[in-house]
């Protein structure tokens, strides 16, 4: 059996949907490759939804700084490890390097502190 959690390679899955195609079952080809039942039908399930066997894009909360801003904070706590975070704030804010949110509002120096 493949380790849990482990992501199947695209030739395996392309073997899975071949195998079904040919009429096996999901038990039988979990048999053949020597994979749980529910790894199978999972693959197949995803195929017949997509009829692709590639990845979906995973999703995930929008991030808050872009990654310049977050490299800028990054090198200013680095560069002086005592700096605190309303210091670090108030340089990133002076310097406008300032964040955009959704409602395209700026941070201030008062609230930037909590997105750190």
């Amino acid at each position: 059996m493949a380790p849990h959690g482990k992501e199947l390679s695209e030739d395996l899955k392309k073997r899975i949907v071949a195998l079904h195609k040919d009429g096996l079952g999901y038990k039988n080809i979990a048999k053949t490759l020597k994979l749980s039942c529910s790894t199978v039908a999972k693959t197949i399930q995803r195929f017949n939804m997509t009829g692709s066997i590639q990845n979906r894009p995973r999703h995930g909360r929008p991030k808050k700084l872009s990654a310049r801003t977050q490299h800028h904070i990054q090198r200013l706590s680095l560069g002086n490890r005592h700096m605190s975070a309303a210091s670090i704030a108030a340089e990133v804010v002076e310097g406008g390097s300032a964040c955009q949110c959704s409602d395209h509002m700026p941070h201030t120096a008062s609230n930037w502190s909590a997105w750190l």
